[in-house]
C-alpha cells in the first residue's frame, strides 16, 4: 500500500507541480492516471517510489514513511518501470541483468538463478538470454526491465506510459501481465494516454491530474 498525505511539489516557488494530494493506493488494484503533459503525473510516479522526495508532505509505504529511505530500500516494495526501459538496462547480457545485483551483493543462490530463468520464459525472453540488451527491440527491452522488477517481491510497480512506440504484440504481453499482476494481489499504477488499458475484468479506478490535483473519474 501506498500513502499520499497531503503532498505538494514544486520545482522552483513558480512551478507548483502537486497540490496538497491525499490518496491511499492498495495493492489488487489497477489505477490509470491521465491528464494532460505536464500535469505532473509522472512526477507523482517518482514521488511514490522515492526517485523524488518533497517536504510538503508524507509519502508511506507500507506504513513507512519513505523519506529518509534509499531507492533500493523502497524497490523491494515499490518496482518503477521507466517510459524509456534503457534507463533500467546496465548489463551486457539479458541473463546478467536479471541476477547481477545478487552477484554484486553475494547472494546469488540456486532459488534465485531459476527464477531468473522462470522470467525469461514469462517475458518469452528465453533466446535472448546471451544478448547484449540494448542490440534487442524497444519491446523487448520493455519487457526486460519488467522482469528485473519481478525479480523483488515487488507489489505494488508503477508504469509510466508503457506501451508507448512498442508493436501491437508487445503491447498486449504487457497489459496481459499487468492484468495477471493485480489479480493476484498486486497492485499498478499506470500513467498513459492508450486507451488500450481498460479496466474490464479487474478490480480498476481511472484517475486524471489536472491543475495539480488528483480526482477520480
Amino acid at each position: 500500500m501506498i500513502e499520499l498525505i497531503d503532498v505538494s511539489f514544486a520545482y522552483n516557488k513558480n512551478n507548483m507541480v502537486l497540490r496538497n494530494i491525499t490518496y491511499t493506493f492498495k495493492e489488487g488494484v489497477l489505477y490509470v492516471l491521465g491528464g494532460k503533459n505536464g500535469s505532473g503525473k509522472t512526477t507523482m510516479g517518482k514521488l511514490m517510489c522515492g526517485l523524488v522526495k518533497t517536504k510538503q508532505g508524507i509519502v508511506k509505504v507500507s506504513g513507512t514513511n519513505i523519506y529518509k529511505k534509499t531507492v533500493g530500500e523502497i524497490s523491494e516494495h515499490v518496482g518503477y518501470l521507466y517510459q524509456n526501459p534503457d534507463l533500467q538496462l546496465f548489463a551486457p547480457t539479458v541473463y546478467e541483468e536479471l541476477v547481477f545485483p545478487y552477484e554484486l551483493n553475494g547472494t546469488l543462490t540456486y532459488e534465485i538463478k531459476e527464477r531468473a530463468e522462470k522470467l525469461l520464459q514469462v517475458f518469452k525472453l528465453e533466446d535472448k538470454k546471451d544478448t547484449f540488451p540494448l542490440l534487442m527491440s524497444l519491446g523487448e527491452r520493455q519487457r526486460l526491465a519488467l522482469a528485473t522488477i519481478m525479480m523483488r517481491d515487488t507489489k505494488f510497480i508503477i508504469f509510466d506510459e508503457p506501451t508507448s512506440s512498442i508493436d501491437a504484440e508487445c503491447k498486449a504481453m504487457i497489459h496481459e501481465f499487468i492484468l495477471s499482476f493485480v489479480e493476484n494481489g498486486g497492485g499498478a499504477f499506470i500513467i498513459s494516454h492508450d486507451e488500450d488499458f481498460n479496466l474490464n475484468g479487474v478490480n480498476g479506478m481511472n484517475l486524471r491530474m489536472e491543475g495539480g490535483m488528483l480526482y477520480e473519474k
